[in-house]
């Protein structure tokens, strides 16, 4: 989740443009602060970037990217903030 409104205005200009320079493939997933999963039956192992691209996997809304019922593909492309420089 955004922590001030600079970083969210970030994320959603981030997804907006993936979106857009993705938009004619239906096998490019964008989300931003989407919850991963990497493995099965590991719920305390999970990441949720501020915004990533799952190349590959259908367009369309999910609670939370589970790599095991996604072809086990992880996100090819990770935006994660570090620190407090937004």
């Amino acid at each position: 989740m955004a922590q001030n409104t600079k970083q969210a205005e970030v994320m959603m200009t981030l997804k907006e443009n993936l979106d857009a320079r993705f938009a004619d493939r239906d096998d490019v997933f964008v989300a931003i602060d989407h919850f991963w999963y990497p493995v099965e039956g590991r719920p305390n192992i999970r990441q949720a970037p501020d915004v990533m691209v799952v190349l590959g996997r259908p367009k369309g809304h999910r609670g939370s990217h589970r790599q095991w019922e996604e072809n086990n593909i992880p996100p090819q492309v990770l935006g994660i903030r570090f620190g407090r420089g937004w």
